[in-house]
């Protein structure tokens, strides 16, 4: 039995509100209304407020302590695979480790032969139900599909259900696409190199038929684009109530944004809304080839989906890996560092997205040669969520490659006027990984992080797990809101979903996604919200993506659970 077929109940971190009604927050982009027009009024922009004095959240390495010590990895899941409410993980797609732990301990312990996923290859992975029975299955990028049994198994049933994508299947993300009701699997994918003459295999997307059948569409719905894609997110950016698509390419390549047409059909509209990466050829001389150099799209790793000002929109990260040496490479001239995009924050105006990187202070490195050249930006990915509870999103961004300068990042949000790097304040420096989610493993209302990497250059690569040690002595107190979502009897899916919490004139957003950051890596299920020293009710307002709603009202520092109602057409529209 799921957690879904009992009595629903708000839970405190230590036990269950006596007398409280149910409730649930909703973080939406354009509220429940649908349709650009609408944006702007359905969700009021957030009041300019003075924002807590920039506090830095302070991280204890509890690896060994939780079990995971000397573990492998380069992509990691959050999941509950078990309905028990705590976030488990999943590690390089084929390791699965139960959460047993508690607010006082963090513990995990390996369950994949208990599971029967012995058989699971090493690869990105994606967690997601997609038959609508409350319990978190496994999509495979190697071709495997695990149904969850409900009973702590797993089977694979890719045969069956007709799932079998292509060899260079990488990063993965799933959404409604047609508002069925089931996850649709969009697959982007890697390449082959061939000593640098690259060949690149057509995207996939797989219709999922009620639960039963997956049915690759890609080229009937106009996706089959060859590219080298490395994160892929759902979303509908310009509220018309379809799911849209956005994909962040690799190898200087274009990023694209498949917006759903409807009938099945998508166009790249990119371009349009101002997010496929800079192309300036003309940006830069170069004295010494006395040719003209710019940028050529870039090398996109991650992305994610991040409301930077509170806004009720939903702006965009694009984390890449930017070479920036421009002069003589042994018997060669090296302009790479002409030619790599910046990442970018990309803000979401009324139109399309602005990228407010300089505006938010985020300094790229420097372009040039000895006595200029400091280092190539190395950003391989993203997760974002409110590690100090001040109520505005953050930023954890790991970096590739074995070099000291390589070292995680964590972005802190200003009051959505400045991101600040602290990530060595905050105890969490480790290098060298594409690893990174953020999850409240322990329940106490405070982000972990886990990541992976090396502590040094040339040490071992391993997975680390950071717990967030909370508000520390002196500092305002900050609370926090935790909401677990489900379908309930809907039997519908619920990615998509918009929350959106009032706190008086404030209101903070979040969207319900399975797939984020790079290689289709996951955070909590659980969505969690940071409420600065806000101490009152906070008001909540849930948009499912069949167009109903919920409202209710909650007190902080709980964790509540929520569900579509059951009868799908009573709140439609209001």
């Amino acid at each position: 039995m799921t957690w879904w077929s009992r009595r629903m109940t708000f839970r405190a971190a230590r036990g269950v509100l006596a007398g409280a009604a149910l409730g649930g927050v909703v973080f939406a982009l354009w509220g429940c209304a649908h349709g650009p027009a609408a944006g702007p009024a359905a969700v009021e922009a957030t009041p300019a407020v003075v924002p807590l004095p920039l506090i830095v959240p302070h991280f204890a390495d509890v690896t060994a302590e939780a079990g995971l010590d000397g573990v492998d990895a380069q992509y990691v899941n959050w999941l509950d695979s078990d309905q028990d409410g705590r976030p488990d993980l999943l590690v390089n797609g084929h390791r699965l480790f139960r959460n047993t732990g508690t607010v006082a301990s963090t513990r995990f312990e390996e369950v994949t032969a208990a599971a029967g996923l012995s058989a699971a290859p090493r690869g990105p992975a994606l967690a997601v139900d997609l038959d609508n029975d409350g319990w978190t299955d496994i999509v495979s990028s190697r071709g495997q599909l695990w149904r969850n049994r409900g009973d702590g198994t797993f089977a694979d049933v890719a045969a069956a259900t007709g799932f079998a994508p292509h060899p260079k299947a990488m990063a993965m993300a799933a959404g409604d696409i047609d508002n069925d009701g089931f996850a649709d699997v969009y697959v982007a994918m890697g390449e082959d190199w061939n000593d640098g003459n690259p060949t690149y295999y057509p995207h996939e997307l797989w219709r999922n038929d009620g639960g039963v059948r997956l049915v690759e569409i890609g080229e009937s719905a106009g996706i089959a684009r060859k590219t080298y894609g490395r994160a892929v997110l759902f979303d509908d950016v310009d509220g018309d109530g379809r799911q849209d698509i956005f994909v962040a390419n690799y190898r200087l390549q274009a990023n694209l944004l498949w917006h759903n047409g409807g009938g099945g059909r998508f166009e790249d509209s990119a371009r349009h809304y101002g997010v496929t990466g800079r192309r300036e050829p003309e940006r830069y001389y170069s004295a010494t080839l006395k040719q003209h150099y710019g940028p050529h799209y870039g090398h996109s790793i991650g992305a994610c989906w991040i409301d930077i000002d509170n806004d009720g929109r939903m702006d965009l990260f694009t984390a890449n890996l930017v070479h920036k040496y421009v002069g003589r490479s042994g018997k060669s001239y090296d302009i790479r560092g002409y030619v790599c995009d910046d990442s970018a924050i990309y803000h979401r105006g009324a139109v399309g997205f602005e990228d407010w990187r300089e505006r938010l202070g985020v300094a790229p490195m420097p372009i040039g040669g000895a006595g200029v050249f400091q280092g190539d930006e190395l950003w391989a990915g993203c997760a974002a969520g409110d590690l100090n509870n001040d109520g505005w999103t953050d930023l954890f961004v790991p970096q590739v490659y074995n070099l000291a300068y390589a070292t995680s990042r964590l972005f802190l949000n200003h009051g959505g006027a400045a991101f600040v790097e602290r990530a060595k304040a905050a105890g969490i420096v480790r290098i060298d990984t594409y690893a990174g989610a953020l999850a409240d493993a322990d329940g106490d209302g405070w982000l972990e992080v886990v990541t992976a990497g090396r502590s040094e250059v040339g040490a071992k690569p391993a997975l680390r797990l950071y717990r967030n040690l909370g508000a520390a002595d002196g500092e305002p107190a900050r609370h926090w809101l935790r909401v677990r979502v489900g379908p309930g009897t809907s039997g519908r899916t619920i990615l998509g979903t918009r929350l959106q919490a009032r706190l008086g004139d404030r209101v903070l957003t979040r969207l319900v996604c399975a797939g984020s950051g790079t290689y289709g890596q996951q955070d909590d299920p659980v969505i969690h919200v940071g409420l600065g020293t806000w101490d009152g009710p906070v008001v909540l307002t849930a948009c499912w993506p069949d167009g109903t709603t919920t409202r209710h009202t909650a007190k902080p520092d709980n964790l509540i659970e929520i569900a579509p109602p059951q009868d799908a057409t009573a709140s439609r529209g209001k």
